[in-house]
Formats: structure tokens, C-alpha cells, sequence
């Protein structure tokens, strides 16, 4: 079952991932792992604070108003062609499409990492309902980056590898989350781990 779900995100993040290449050869080898998380934490440095907070805003509203995100969890193909649109113009497009990546899969996890009492919470106490969805969503992301810090892995000088290691091994016991537990970050695939881990680590809003 592990192996099914593991085989299940990686071909998610395969159908994300794709939005940084641009017709990529049929015999081109997978980009390794820590590659991709390093390409991801450039192009999410690179944007700044400003820029990323322009993007997610642009990503969100076009998830609720293209991919009916108010009525579960967004296509990745509708967030895949969002993302594209988004990016058109922007002076680098790989990095911004490499950034959009990201954001994407974040918006596709919240629900991993949010239960529906904290975002109803959210929806009834909040005048701007996406400003109070990212405080809560940092909040959850830096308990994640907590986890990097115990590791050992942080201030190594390669952020990438260490976020990449520990993705790929901290479920390897299982993270169970009592309803509403702020500080407790559950079980997640590898791709979702990593995006949290990349918009914290790489500044994001």
C-alpha cells in the first residue's frame, strides 16, 4: 500500500515538475531528486518576498476561479496551465515556472495539512481569507522546518540535499495528527514535504 501511494506522488510530481521544461526529450533521464529541490529553492530565492507573494496570489485566485478549487482539491493540469499563463511574461520564465511548481503543489496539499474545523475557522474569522490560509500555512511549514533544524541537516551550506533527505526518510514512521494539532505536521509524500519545506526554507510569504 506505501508502495502504491509512493508510486502515486511521484507521478503528481512528475505532472507538476513538468512546468519548468519545455518539450523535453522522450529519452531524457528523470532529474534527480536534490536537482529538482535545488532548481525549485533558486527560483523561489530568486522571485523575493514580493515576488512570491504576487505569484501564490495569482496561482490562488486562479485555482478558486479556473480549477473550482472551492469544491475539492485543484486538477494539477488546471494549475499546470494556470501556472504557464502566469508565467508568460516573466523575464525568466523557467525560474517562474520552477517557483509556480511549487506553489501548485502547496496548493494541492493543504488539505493534507489542514483539517476542514481550521479552515472553516479561517473562512469565519478572517476578512481575507488567503492572507489568514498563509499565516496558517507558514505556521504548519516552519514546524516542518523545525524538523530539519533536530535533523542536523540545516546550516550545512546545501539546504537542497538536506531538505531532499529528509523528505524522503521522515515517514518512514508514521506522523499521526490529533484534529486542530498546530504543531504537529502528518505524513507526507515526498513532493509535498518538499514544496512546504521549499517555500519556508526559500522565503516565501
Amino acid at each position: 500500500m506505501r508502495r502504491a501511494a509512493a508510486i502515486a506522488a511521484i507521478a503528481g510530481l512528475a505532472a507538476l515538475a513538468g512546468l519548468a521544461a519545455t518539450e523535453p526529450a522522450a529519452s531524457a533521464a528523470p532529474e534527480p531528486r536534490d536537482a529538482y529541490v535545488a532548481r525549485a529553492l533558486a527560483a523561489v530565492r530568486s522571485l523575493g518576498p514580493a515576488g512570491c507573494a504576487e505569484l501564490d496570489r495569482a496561482l490562488y485566485d486562479a485555482a478558486h476561479t479556473r480549477c473550482r478549487a472551492d469544491a475539492g482539491t485543484p486538477a494539477a493540469s488546471c494549475l499546470i496551465a494556470a501556472a504557464r499563463a502566469a508565467c508568460a511574461g516573466a523575464a525568466d520564465r523557467a525560474r517562474c515556472e520552477a517557483a509556480a511548481d511549487v506553489i501548485a503543489t502547496n496548493l494541492r496539499g493543504q488539505t493534507a495539512l489542514l483539517d476542514d474545523a481550521t479552515r472553516f475557522r479561517l473562512v469565519r474569522g478572517s476578512a481575507d481569507y488567503h492572507a489568514a490560509l498563509a499565516a496558517e500555512l507558514h505556521r504548519r511549514y516552519a514546524v516542518l522546518a523545525a524538523e530539519l533544524v533536530l535533523a542536523g541537516s540545516a546550516g550545512t551550506g546545501d539546504d537542497a540535499r538536506a531538505i531532499d533527505e529528509l523528505c524522503a526518510h521522515r515517514d518512514r514512521a508514521l506522523h499521526a495528527c490529533e484534529a486542530g494539532d498546530a504543531a504537529c505536521v502528518p505524513s507526507l509524500p515526498w513532493s509535498r514535504c518538499v514544496a512546504a519545506l521549499v517555500w519556508f526554507v526559500g522565503g516565501g510569504p
